[in-house]
């Protein structure tokens, strides 16, 4: 039998949790704002606690490291993206070629390049000053979500082998960072081509150029 203030406790734990919860949201999505607007290494920790409307101790709660606080923002939108991705994948009528593959996937990356920019950044700067726990849980979700989306686009392309879905994305991966580095251009690159319309060739399209290299990867792998 639970005592009464056993039965007073578990309420009040739960509007703590509840509390936690909410807390983290507003630092999660005040970071996304500034990212947005700005730059990984504009955006500071003291901002983020501003434009959430929380003391600045409040964030180190929460997120003891900048990089920690942009990798758990990194995961939330990165684990949206694979759900939506999956399920675009699960109820596509129709003939499934390499070429749609690659369309589907590139495209549903229009609109977030703050995904793509966080993902050209997670081994070189995310990963590398938080703890071994945030790491392990980020990569085991990871895992999770690979595999899930590479079985759907094995199921969708009877031509790839048990394991070449998790590869393909691993490969696109490695494109989406590229591409993301090089259509990024910095102000006094993009002043330059405004003013020398002779360089437009050197400019990337993002989505366009990720779509062509996904299917040309595709096209390989069905040649074989």
């Amino acid at each position: 039998m639970v005592s009464n203030s056993a039965k007073r406790a578990m309420p009040q734990r739960a509007r703590k949790e509840e509390d936690k919860e909410a807390r983290r949201r507003q630092l999660l999505d005040a970071a996304l704002e500034l990212y947005r607007a700005t730059s990984y290494a504009e955006v500071k920790m003291a901002d983020v606690a501003e434009r959430a409307r929380l003391a600045k101790g409040t964030v180190f709660l929460y997120f003891p490291t900048k990089e920690a606080l942009f990798l758990a923002l990194l995961e939330e939108q990165l684990f949206a993206w694979f759900a939506r991705l999956e399920e675009t994948l699960a109820r596509g009528e129709g003939r499934w070629t390499g070429a749609r593959v690659a369309r589907t996937v590139a495209e549903s990356l229009e609109g977030e390049e703050p995904l793509t920019r966080l993902l050209a950044r997670l081994q070189t700067v995310l990963e590398q000053n938080v703890t071994a726990e945030q790491v392990r849980g980020f990569k085991e979700r990871l895992l999770e979500a690979v595999v899930r989306a590479g079985a759907l686009v094995e199921k969708r392309l009877s031509f790839l082998e048990p394991g070449e879905g998790v590869r393909f994305f691993l490969h696109a991966h490695a494109l989406v960072v590229g591409l993301r580095q090089m259509a990024d251009l910095a102000p006094v690159v993009r002043e330059v081509h405004e003013a020398a319309p002779h360089l437009e060739p050197l400019r990337v399209d993002f989505i366009r150029e990720l779509t062509e290299a996904l299917a040309g990867l595709l096209r390989g792998l069905e040649a074989r």
